[in-house]
């Protein structure tokens, strides 16, 4: 089964600097560079999640499972790999849910909304 992190490019977006990279897409090209190759996990890129208070935001979601939606990461690879981390251990639950016990550090508090799976 297929795991998704979509991640939005157009976080932070600063109009004193309309021309500068935002701090979502150097989030996006930090998980894109640690991502090894792994057919079960995609990672898609979005012009935006509507997370704008708590950007640089990112969802994660797999067919008949839990979505969630996180937020409030800064670019850099701390981030990426706390965010890669995560979607392994969410890719090995049967439901999306990982114990609290196997959040990394960098995921815990940035949870903005959990998604009930859409029976179709």
């Amino acid at each position: 089964m297929t795991t998704t992190l979509v991640l939005c490019e157009t976080c932070g977006y600063d109009a004193a600097q309309p021309d500068a990279a935002r701090p979502g897409e150097c989030l996006a090209s930090e998980v894109e560079a640690l991502l090894q190759v792994d057919d079960d996990l995609v990672i898609r890129r979005t012009r935006c999640l509507m997370a704008c208070q708590r950007h640089c935001a990112a969802l994660l979601r797999a067919p008949g499972k839990i979505a969630y939606v996180l937020g409030d990461f800064r670019p850099g690879s701390e981030s990426a790999e706390a965010l890669l981390d995560y979607a392994r251990h969410y890719q090995l639950s049967v439901t999306g849910q990982v114990p609290f016990r196997d959040w990394p550090a960098g995921i815990k508090g940035k949870f903005i909304a959990r998604i009930p799976v859409l029976d179709d």
